[in-house]
């Protein structure tokens, strides 16, 4: 575990604070309301819980079983076959490029190269789409908004702005229909069934009732959202193809198999793990009602993104998580390197006496691991 930075709150630009969701109805910067978990919604709403919804820690324990019955219980007059025919084509081009991988058949420069994309296009996500856009966590001067702009089109996951509005109507209504990626349709759907699946009507409603105008006065966001496929199909598919091609004599089978395809895939499924696997395993330290929990393994996997309940109770946290380091946490360390040249400022954090109260009003403060201590394995 890498120990804390030692920044104090000058170095970071700590200019804000969370709150607990009780003790005031906060608004976001940009006029829309912070997205917190809405009960209202989910209590007039019946789903399937799994039957550790209420446990403060549950072993990791994936059940395939499980997911095979999930996967029957979906109205199959629903699925999207073209989606279904373009992921299925995908998938197999990125499982050839897996074999291509571990057989060694890519020259030696393609494996740092496709590592560095794959990881790249993640912090696209982390850094920019979520933490930036999403929940307005910090503020970052042009050039690095126009960086992340272009690692998030990197990651081929739709523009910032449909992004970030799936995101917050997620955050209003975690796991209940309104919710795109609701974990208790099941671990597939939550994992990627949802893009081969008819929208839910309420998800429709969630978007026509979150505010994301402010996302729009950004003219990096509203540049790569008039022309995202101009700019996504370069970026993510040719240029990743065509330089391995000419600048190290690689194949063209490989360059397309493994550097792109592969290179995609593991952006995507580190993405869509947060939304299958922290939402469904792991142990809930600060709120034990949410539907989301810290996971030893995603949390290094996805960029720091895995530590979901604490995200979930304080979304506006630019950290993600009390547990710091760069193995464990790299989107936050990456953010208070830049924030030492006052590239990224105003990083929002959560009061230290408010995480407290918190966890001890709905979690375990047995399980809470503060900004410091070890996390067991790290």
């Amino acid at each position: 575990m890498t120990p804390n930075t030692g920044l104090d709150k000058a170095d970071v630009h700590d200019r804000s604070k969370e709150v607990i969701q009780d003790d005031v109805d906060q608004k976001e910067p940009g006029g829309h309301p912070d997205f917190e978990e809405n009960s209202d919604f989910e209590d007039h709403h019946h789903h399937h819980h799994h039957d550790h919804d209420d446990e403060g820690y549950d072993h990791l324990r994936f059940s395939f079983k499980s997911m095979y019955h999930d996967t029957l219980n979906l109205d199959w007059s629903k699925v999207l076959w073209d989606m279904v025919f373009c992921i299925v084509v995908f998938h197999i081009f990125s499982l050839v490029g897996f074999y291509n991988w571990v057989t060694f058949q890519a020259k030696w420069q393609s494996w740092p190269y496709t590592t560095f994309l794959s990881y790249a296009g993640g912090l696209g996500i982390t850094m920019g789409t979520h933490r930036l856009w999403t929940h307005k966590a910090y503020k970052a001067v042009l050039p690095v908004r126009i960086g992340l702009m272009l690692l998030n089109t990197l990651a081929f996951q739709e523009s910032i702005y449909l992004w970030c509005q799936n995101h917050r109507v997620h955050h209003k209504w975690s796991d209940t229909d309104r919710d795109f990626t609701n974990s208790r349709r099941g671990f597939f759907f939550a994992h990627m069934g949802w893009k081969m699946y008819q929208t839910h009507p309420e998800v429709i409603k969630g978007r026509k009732l979150i505010d994301c105008s402010d996302l729009l006065r950004d003219p990096v966001v509203k540049f790569q959202n008039d022309y995202y496929y101009y700019i996504a199909l370069p970026l993510c598919f040719i240029l990743p193809t065509i330089i391995p091609v000419y600048l190290w004599n690689e194949t063209w089978s490989i360059a397309i198999t493994c550097c792109t395809c592969l290179r995609l895939a593991i952006t995507l499924h580190s993405t869509w793990c947060i939304n299958s696997v922290a939402h469904l395993y792991g142990y809930k330290p600060y709120d034990k009602s949410l539907h989301a929990f810290e996971n030893y393994f995603m949390g290094p996997f996805a960029l720091g993104e895995g530590w979901h309940n604490y995200h979930h109770a304080f979304p506006r946290d630019y950290r993600a998580s009390e547990i710091d380091g760069w193995g464990v946490n790299f989107t936050t360390k990456v953010i208070q390197m830049l924030s030492r040249y006052n590239l990224v400022y105003d990083l929002v954090t959560t009061d230290d006496d408010h995480v407290e109260k918190r966890t001890s009003r709905t979690g375990d403060k047995k399980l809470r691991i503060r900004r410091g201590q070890s996390e067991p394995g790290w």
